[in-house]
């Protein structure tokens, strides 16, 4: 049995299966807080080795914590698990995000032509442009590291080169230089920079050779210990973080100005109060006719 717990609104998972067709369906059944258990079918999946299949997804939850539940008789086909995404109804979540190709919140320059395999995460990849700064592939995000992954051909094949990728981190220029190699590599880490400041920050990535290769997905991560994008303000992959310091401006500055008001406003309410003091007093002081029963005769005097 597999268990996972989660604060969110959805799940899915993904997985490895090898088989099926020969050796039947893998009998697992999902479940989400014990409820509604569903039993995986494999029926659209054919023989072989098969990755990043998403075996269950979950229907829309409240949001809060809830319990994942997976549990194998082990009767027919082997079944290995890949990953999990958890939907957590936040823009920028705490840990770890991957985000597909296919995402549209990565921007293409040139001619970038969709590809993909079984194997590959979501069964599909981006390839390269052909020619050396044929296009690029930009990604922002806001977080403390990042990394790209894709996949190489068989470059060593007939006297082949290796692929060779730069990458620009806000100002910063890093190259991947692949090594020959006489199979097609998959999940290869192109790039990756986990100690930058927690910030919003910008990726991109272009080919400069004729050696194309296709982009997979990326990995990013939050630590949640951000303020909302202090990083376009003037921190960088390898600055000191100055825009931390505008934001600390900015919060004295109000604090300030916070203060004042409410100087301002206490002192107005003592004004009205001293002024109302007054006014009744100059009415209390003020002569006025008062009726007095007489005591002796039973008559009345004016006073």
């Amino acid at each position: 049995m597999m268990e996972y717990s989660f604060e969110g609104i959805g799940i899915s998972v993904y997985a490895t299966l090898n088989n099926v067709v020969s050796q039947g369906q893998p009998d697992i059944v999902f479940s989400i807080d014990n409820e509604n258990p569903v039993s995986f079918n494999a029926n659209s999946v054919g023989d072989g080795v098969v990755s990043h299949i998403l075996v269950y997804q979950s229907p829309v939850l409240l949001n809060g914590t809830h319990t994942l539940k997976a549990i194998s008789t082990g009767r027919g086909s082997p079944f290995y698990f890949d990953f999990l995404t958890v939907n957590t109804a936040q823009e920028n979540p705490v840990g770890d995000a991957i985000v597909d190709d296919r995402d549209l919140s990565i921007l293409y320059s040139g001619t970038w032509e969709p590809n993909g395999a079984e194997s590959e995460y979501l069964h599909t990849t981006s390839q390269t442009p052909k020619g050396p700064n044929g296009g690029t592939a930009t990604f922002t995000f806001e977080g403390t590291g990042i990394a790209v992954y894709g996949t190489t051909d068989a470059n060593a094949r007939n006297g082949g080169n290796a692929t060779h990728l730069a990458f620009t981190l806000d100002e910063f220029t890093t190259q991947y230089d692949g090594i020959p190699n006489s199979d097609v590599m998959r999940n290869v880490r192109f790039f990756s920079n986990q100690s930058l400041p927690n910030g919003k920050h910008t990726l991109s990535f272009t080919l400069l050779d004729e050696n194309i290769c296709y982009f997979d997905y990326l990995v990013y991560s939050n630590d949640g210990s951000g303020t909302g994008g202090n990083g376009s303000d003037g921190s960088s992959a390898g600055g000191s973080g100055g825009g931390g310091g505008g934001t600390g401006s900015k919060t004295n500055l109000g604090a300030i100005i916070g203060g004042v008001v409410g100087a301002i406003a206490l002192l107005v309410l003592l004004v009205l109060l001293v002024v109302c003091v007054i006014i009744r007093s100059r009415k209390q002081k003020r002569p006025k006719g008062k009726v007095v029963k007489g005591e002796a005769h039973g008559s009345t005097t004016e006073l």
